[in-house]
């Protein structure tokens, strides 16, 4: 059968209404049975609030883990001497986890001018014994966490053994350019008197430090011994930071997610 243009477009005009109706009973939610279209616009504020909860957890959700083996050399990544990584750029909220090798060490912050001098009121690790001969590598070893509050540049030695004058040292966000770099930091230290500075408090200083877990097995920590256990960090941005992980928040996410579904699920069937 042959249909005009005419016929044609009267046809097409006269679905148009049709489908606009459509499409408003089903923003509407008029298609629902009148008791899941009341629960289900209810369960849609819910849902909302959530998301905007998760807004606000948003900075911890995106924090990251560094971790810095102490008594590990950078180059080699060897037991030896300094930090490895040297140093790390991290955001507020980011957490350095000191990863603890053999021998006596300590993460102890100083500044910029005085590379080998405790900085009154700074981190301290207190000094970290682990049995001579324990694998670089080895599961279990003790762990000293420091929460970075900001992007300022903050600095820190291995006070045990006066090791600090032969360069072992840490940065957190060292200007790239300028006179505060992270070598210029290290030409410091090894500028210093070599001669050991007094030994460091025998435990841990609270501020922004926390340890968890135990030692392997023949070791020892003048401060709370504790666990972490995780690979050496690159000295990049977290963008290119191969060890670098979320911490928990992230669980954090996916339960309020599964949360959300199961409650529709309640809402719709109950």
């Amino acid at each position: 059968m042959i249909h005009s243009h005419a016929a044609l477009s009267a046809g097409a005009k006269s679905t148009q209404p049709r489908q606009v109706g459509l499409i408003s009973k089903f923003l509407s939610l008029d298609f629902l049975h009148p008791r899941f279209s009341s629960r289900f616009a209810v369960f849609g504020i819910i849902l909302m609030a959530r998301f905007a909860a998760l807004l606000l957890l948003a900075p911890a959700v995106l924090a990251f883990d560094y971790t810095v083996g102490v008594g590990k050399d950078e180059t080699t990544g060897q037991l030896g001497m300094g930090f490895d990584p040297s140093s790390v750029r991290p955001q507020a909220g980011d957490r350095i986890v000191f990863e603890f090798r053999a021998g006596s060490h300590s993460a102890v912050e100083s500044t910029f001018t005085d590379p080998c001098t405790p900085k009154p009121g700074g981190f301290d690790s207190g000094v970290v014994t682990v049995a001579d001969g324990t694998p670089v590598d080895a599961s279990g070893l003790p762990t000293k966490e420091y929460i970075v509050k900001d992007t300022n540049p903050v600095w820190f030695f291995d006070q045990a053994g006066g090791l600090c004058s032969k360069g072992a040292v840490f940065s957190i966000n060292p200007e790239l350019t300028g006179d505060q770099t992270a070598g210029q930091f290290r030409a410091n230290a090894e500028a210093t008197n070599p001669n050991p500075t007094p030994e460091t408090s025998t435990s841990p200083t609270s501020a922004a430090a926390s340890s968890t877990g135990s030692a392997p097995v023949g070791s020892t920590s003048a401060g709370s011994t504790s666990t972490g256990g995780a690979s050496a960090t690159s000295t990049s941005a977290r963008a290119s930071t191969t060890s670098s992980t979320p911490n928990g928040a992230g669980q954090m996410t996916s339960f309020s997610i599964g949360a959300s579904l199961a409650a529709l699920g309640a809402w719709l069937f109950i």
